[in-house]
């Protein structure tokens, strides 16, 4: 299956929305059934018969599925002129699916950012002036130069973020974790509303009357960080929202970047402490902007990574990867299908000592048949 229709769409998002049968194998279990339409409206044999999920999966879902839930979301997006975009439509941004866990499918509504580099700027909720007037700075020059601004919608520097990318003309993009249909806070209702109207986009993975729930938000942190290339941390207590999401940064090798604060405040500590442990100290727009040139020449000159849903095209290509690899070689590359690994869970995964994987890794690496990314990760190319 090389793309999926806007029907098709609908259904793959009611599945999402319906309890039981997650994400991990969805797209699998899609291509083994033909669409996301047969596996919604699927009886349990059918289900259980891929092999792809089990029998409580199953259970759970057909428990949960409502049969009219596709029509409905279908008349909540064109009531409300939200689009949802799959991860097999070229909208879909190319570097959210880089990351190692990537929504399925997005509710967007507005405009996303075509521009190859964005930047997040987050922080935290109960920020100080400083913080605020820290990502202001930051956030008008950047988005006076084009760069789009990716934030949480949050209280605080998230809001600050959004409403100084605004006033200079810039394009934003609010994350929510929750459905579109639920401004949360409440008062930044308006501020959405301006988001979209200026050009931006707010989005969330969540079906609408998905509820702001605690849980949601570590998840939804990922996606700013995966419509990013960088994520500049202004202000954040050692534990906050923001320190996750830098540390989903760091894991997912994107640049991570702190404005250092007054050591007597709370507020700076996550800050000093993410510069600590490898985040760089930015203190003027330059530190930024000689990074960015930075990783536009390596886009120019380096091998796309593969999508972890990029389908083998036929049997030649998928041949091609098994050339002069050994059993342990060929185990590895299967277990690459599914994304980036580390060296720890390739250990793990092959049921081999770590020396014989670093090895054969060292083999495929010369072989071109997979690389490291800046996370460390393997992946197949």
């Amino acid at each position: 299956m090389s793309k999926m229709d806007a029907k098709d769409i609908i259904y793959l998002a009611a599945i999402l929305a319906t309890t039981g049968l997650g994400r991990a194998k969805l797209p699998e279990l899609v291509q083994a059934m033909g669409s996301a339409q047969a596996v919604f409206e699927a009886e349990r044999e059918q289900l259980l018969a891929t092999g792809l999920v089990s029998d409580d999966a199953v259970t759970t879902f057909l428990s949960k599925r409502r049969r009219d839930l596709p029509q409905r979301l279908e008349r909540y997006c064109e009531l409300h002129g939200v689009r949802l975009v799959s991860y097999m439509c070229a909208e879909y941004p190319k570097s959210l699916l880089r990351i190692a866990d990537p929504p399925l499918v997005l509710y967007v509504k507005g405009t996303l950012p075509k521009a190859d580099y964005c930047l997040a700027v987050v922080g935290s909720r109960e920020c100080t002036e400083y913080g605020k007037k820290a990502a202001k700075l930051f956030t008008k020059d950047l988005a006076k130069r084009g760069i789009p601004i990716i934030s949480g919608g949050a209280r605080g520097i998230d809001t600050t973020a959004h409403e100084a990318c605004l006033s200079v003309g810039g394009q934003t993009v609010a994350v929510l974790g929750c459905g579109l249909n639920i401004a949360y806070p409440e008062e930044n209702a308006p501020l959405f509303e301006r988001i979209v109207a200026k050009g931006g986009a707010v989005i969330s993975e969540y079906a609408p009357g998905t509820q702001p729930i605690a849980r949601n938000f570590p998840a939804r942190n990922r996606i700013i960080v995966g419509l990013s290339q960088g994520v500049l941390v202004a202000e954040a207590k050692l534990k906050s929202g923001a320190i996750i999401t830098a540390n989903i940064a760091a894991d997912e090798g994107r640049e991570v970047y702190c404005v250092p604060g007054n050591i007597f405040d709370k507020t700076s500590l996550g800050c000093h402490e993410l510069i600590r442990t490898g985040a760089k100290l930015v203190d003027s727009l330059q530190d930024i902007l000689e990074d960015k040139a930075q990783w536009e020449l390596a886009q120019r000159e380096k091998m796309v990574q593969p999508s972890m849903f990029d389908f083998v095209a036929n049997d030649e290509q998928e041949e091609s990867q098994k050339i002069n690899t050994s059993e342990l070689g060929a185990r590895l590359l299967d277990l690459l299908k599914g994304g980036s690994l580390s060296l720890e869970e390739l250990v793990e995964g092959s049921g081999t000592d770590f020396a014989s994987v670093s090895m054969e890794l060292l083999e495929l690496q010369g072989a071109g048949l997979i690389n490291q990314n800046q996370a460390l990760r393997y992946y197949r190319r």
